[in-house]
């Protein structure tokens, strides 16, 4: 029941925000304006709000989301998930300047989706691709953000 009410918590408020983002002017993806980047978050928290709440509403009431288990076995997981995460954001931030925009935040997503996610290599592979190329579009190219391009692009 609590999940099915901060799903609903969700869509209201990212309805809200992108209802209130709106009062920005949108601009045009070659010149932008202040709205253009609120809209976009607004959109995709929306979308992702949407279907967590189809996911709440799909499980039969009283359903655990994730079976629950070993405390220890927990508490390493989170530990391990952490380790994870932040040294991905180090490497990241490390890389950057030598490999550039487009092959670390690949590298990134791709261990964040694999070691956070449990997905399978062929889907992390291609959602990681997907997701480099489409920031790397929106940013570099709709944006035109100079973003590091890396030792071997120069």
């Amino acid at each position: 029941m609590a999940e099915r009410l901060v799903a609903l918590l969700a869509v209201v408020a990212s309805g809200a925000y992108l209802a209130l983002s709106f009062g920005f002017a949108l601009g045009t993806t070659g010149r932008p304006g202040p709205g253009f980047f609120p809209v976009a978050v607004g959109a995709f928290l929306c979308a992702v709000a949407a279907v967590f709440t189809v996911l709440a509403w799909r499980r039969p009431r009283g359903a655990a989301a994730a079976p629950a288990g070993d405390s220890a076995m927990d508490a390493a997981g989170a530990r391990g998930r952490v380790a994870a995460m932040a040294g991905g954001l180090a490497a990241f931030v490390l890389l950057l300047p030598w490999l550039g925009y487009a092959v670390v935040s690949f590298g990134l997503v791709a261990l964040l989706l694999r070691r956070l996610g449990g997905m399978r290599w062929t889907l992390t592979l291609a959602t990681a691709l997907l997701s480099a190329a489409g920031s790397y579009y929106v940013f570099a190219v709709l944006l035109s953000v100079p973003l590091p391009r890396g030792l071997f692009a120069d």
